[in-house]
Parts: structure tokens; sequence; C-alpha cells
């Protein structure tokens, strides 16, 4: 059953975290693609941008520095003017700018580099190369900025911008390129993107904190409530359901509270009698061998009492078995009262109970049974129109460690029967002998722990209990015959016979 549970708890919390941590971990990623496409294309446009203004910037002073014309200039070997002046090698101007803006420029006239600051692994100048067709071609065209995610140099891709060139006459003369390459760019959207994955995977594990958390807590819960029914179906009426189940504010705990609601009416049906609601026959010797184990491990008395309702087939015969009815649950309502702190009260069969003392001696016990009788003599049942007395007569016998239920319940019997052969209405400890007034004997006890007696032996001071557990088993003869006795006001020897 175990393996089973264990089994069933695992399907429940995986069942539950996919429903709670799945959806949060799909929303992450889904806004985490959404987040770096849009940064990415900001990214992009903003690279764009700063490449148009640093080649129009370059353009712009250009023909600040040196107004006029570009004019190619030469045969088999040709140089490049601006106006005047001769731009051919002279990449100071560029070098600089590249140095500034961490870009690469390059000056075209039509489609073939003049200057550039790109260099190849020897650190020798692109110049010479062309552009690609499609470029020259669509700059004819627009006469206007182009930008492109191109490959100029092998396995190296740059995102590049290219701004005509126009002379005097309206006819287009170059271009001026920049570019940086996308390993750069893709280092500046890492690090700009770095902030929001951190955000996401810092609330991403927040939720799913929260939501582990949250279902540990129902599957403890559930597993509380699982276990509370595995004993119950195993016959254990009496567990109790966790706190941490019956406090949730959900619907757990309100099934917490009917499943304990739904144990105390199967408890009722299984260990009740469904008339008195007393204890069942079977509840009965159950809580009696609980208490006969506790007086074996730790030495606590107890009584066993077993009574019957005098003439109560004359009480069914004269007003009927539904009177009979109200006389049993008058008396059952009673013995609950009268074993409320004291014990368990069962109800044996017909009109016949056992009362079961715990923790508690003789004299006591009888004591409390004596104004229990005395009680429902007094009492007057109301059927309709009818006023029924009855009364009792109840056998009562000391518990015994070593001897079983039946036993010490037949002697309790034996006793019941004495007093019904003997006048009923009464109770019966000692039979064949006159019955003392256990009420009085419980007083005189009362006062003797009262009063200024100090017992010693062996030099060990007895507590009030012990006192009263030793005058209980009738010991104080013992305790003035002995040489211990220091103090104190003892009985006479007739108090003395009455507590024998």
């Amino acid at each position: 059953m175990k393996a089973l549970e264990k089994k069933m708890i695992g399907k429940l919390q995986m069942a539950v975290l996919l429903r709670t941590i799945l959806p949060v971990l799909v929303m992450c990623i889904i806004i985490l693609i959404a987040v770096m496409l849009r940064t990415r294309s900001s990214l992009e446009e903003e690279v764009y941008r700063s490449l148009e203004a640093v080649a129009e910037s370059v353009v712009a002073a250009y023909d600040v520095m040196y107004p006029g014309d570009y004019v190619l200039v030469g045969d088999k070997v040709v140089s490049l003017y601006k106006g005047d002046q001769e731009l051919t090698e002279d990449h100071a101007y560029l070098d600089s700018v590249a140095e500034s803006s961490g870009m690469a420029l390059t000056m075209f006239y039509k489609d073939a580099r003049i200057l550039t600051t790109l260099k190849d692994k020897d650190g020798v100048r692109y110049i010479g190369s062309g552009v690609h067709t499609s470029v020259i071609s669509e700059m004819e065209r627009k006469k206007a900025p182009l930008h492109y995610k191109t490959e100029i140099e092998t396995g190296k891709y740059y995102y590049a911008c290219y701004v005509p060139l126009i002379n005097s006459d309206g006819e287009l003369a170059g271009m001026v390129g920049t570019a940086v390459t996308a390993a750069e760019v893709r280092r500046e959207e890492a690090s700009a993107s770095a902030p929001i994955w951190i955000i996401t995977l810092l609330g991403l594990l927040t939720a799913s904190i929260v939501s582990i958390r949250y279902t540990n807590s129902i599957v403890s819960a559930v597993k509380s409530m699982h276990f509370f029914l595995s004993n119950m179906v195993a016959g254990k009426l009496s567990n109790e359901m966790p706190l941490e189940v019956l406090t949730r504010g959900d619907e757990i705990g309100a099934t917490g509270e009917d499943i304990v609601r739904m144990q105390n009416a199967v408890r009722i049906l299984v260990e009740c009698d469904p008339l008195t609601t007393l204890y069942n026959r079977r509840c009965g010797d159950a809580k009696f061998k609980a208490i006969q184990k506790k007086s074996v491990e730790s030495g606590s008395p107890f009584c066993i009492a077993i009574g019957d309702i005098d003439f109560f087939k004359k009480v069914n015969d004269t007003y009927g078995h539904d009177a009979g009815d109200v006389v049993l649950k008058h008396v059952a309502a009673e013995l609950k009262n009268l074993m409320a702190g004291r014990g368990h009260a069962v109800r044996w069969g017909g009109e016949e109970f056992l009362l079961i003392f715990e923790d508690m001696r003789l004299v006591p016990a009888a004591a409390s049974i004596e104004t229990f009788i005395d009680k429902i003599r007094a009492a007057h049942i109301t059927y309709g129109a009818l006023d029924i007395r009855v009364t009792m007569t109840i056998g009562l016998v000391e518990g015994t460690p070593e001897k079983s239920l039946e036993d010490m319940v037949k002697e309790a019997d034996e006793k019941l029967y004495y007093g019904k052969q003997n006048g009923r209405n009464q109770l019966v400890v000692t039979p064949n002998e006159p019955q003392p007034s256990y009420r009085l004997l419980l007083v005189e006890e009362m006062d003797m722990l009262k009063s200024d007696t100090v017992i010693t032996f062996s030099d060990e001071l007895l507590d009030s209990e012990n006192l009263m557990k030793l005058l209980s088993d009738n010991a104080l003869k013992d305790i003035e015959n002995g040489d211990d006795f220091v103090e104190g006001n003892t009985k006479s020897e007739g108090e003395e016979e009455s507590d024998e």
C-alpha cells in the first residue's frame, strides 16, 4: 500500500507541477523570444542609423574639404580626384573616422574600392576590389542610402550602409560605405538582452518555487487525507486529521472536514449502539484491552461494573417497547454523565450495561455508582402521559491486569445476580456481607488527606496521591502497626472494620 501511495502522490505531484510550472515556462519562453526578436530588430535599426549617419558625415566632410566633382583621372594608372584634390592613397581621414566610430569605411568610384579601411590578415587594404553588382545597380536606380547584411570578407558577415556620391550634374560617381561585423552586433545584442534574461529567469525561478511549495502543500494535504482514510479502512477510527488539512481555507480543507464528519458517522455506526449511542460490545472489548494494557505498563488501577435495569421486561410488557426504548435512552444518558472523565460506558446487551472505570480504585468507583443508583431511583421518565420509574442493580469488581475481560465480567455478573436475588436497587461489591456506604468511606479518606498526618517509609515522604491509594487499599492498619508511623489521627476499631 505504501508503494501504491508513493506512486499515486508522485503522479499527483507531477500532474500539478506540469499544470502550474509548464504554462509559466512556456509563457517565459514566448516572452523571451518576442523580446529577443524585438531587441534584435531595434538594435539592427540603430546600427543602420549609425552607419548611415557616419557615411553621410564622411560625404559631407569631403564636400566641405574638397569642393568639386569626383573624377577618375588616368588611363592605365588611374587616380580619384575630388575637385583639384587627389584622394587616391589618402586614407588618413577615413582611418581617423574608423578609429573614432569603430566602423569600417570604404569609398567607391562606381563599383570599385578606391579608399578603404578594410585589410586582410597581412594588413593589406582591399583596394580595387568591387562591390556586388546588385548593390551598384540598386544605387544607380535609387540614388539613396542602402542597407545590407552582406559577406564582405570570406566567412565574415557585416551590417553595411552605402550612401551615394552625386556629382554636380546629378550623375552617380560612387558610394561611401560603412560597415560593422555581425559578430560585434551580436555581442551588443547579448549585452543588451542579458538583463532581460536575468529578470525573466528570476521570475521563472520565483514562480517555480512558489508553485512547488504550493504543490507540496497540496500533495501533503492529500497524502494526509489518504493516510487518514487508509486508517479508517483498517478499522482505526480514532486517528485524527492533521491540523494542516483542517486549517486550510480552500476546498481541500473543506474536504478534510467532510472526511472527519464521515469518520465520526462511521465510528458511531461501528463503535456505538444505535439506540443509546453508548459504545457497543465490540468497542467495549477494545476499550478494556487498552485500559488493561495501560494498567500492566504503568500500574494504574481500574474497575469493572455490570449494571442491569430492574424489571425491565415488565416495563416493555406494561408500556410497550417504545417506552422501553425511552427508558434505555434515559439510563444511557445518565451513564454517559457518570462516566464522563472516569472511563467508558458500554451497552453490553439488552438492558445490561458494562462500566469501565479508568485510573480509579474501588472506593471512588463505588461511591460514584451509589450516587448514580440514587439518581436513577429518583428519576421520573416521561413517555407521553406516563411517568415511569425504574431502579438499577450493579455489581462492581476491582480490575486485575492478569484476568481477561470475560473473567472479570463473570465476577461482576455474579455480584449483579446476588443483588438481583437480594432485593435489587443496589450496588454489590462484597456479596454475603453488609454493604458499607462507599460515599462515606470516600469522605473519610478525603478527610484523612486533609489532616496533618505525615507517614514515612524508609525516609521517603508519601504525597497525597500515594496516601490516597494506600488508604484505598485498606493499608491503614499496617501503617499504624509499623515502626515508621510518625504522627497523626488514628481510626477507631469500628472504622478499621468498615474499611475492610
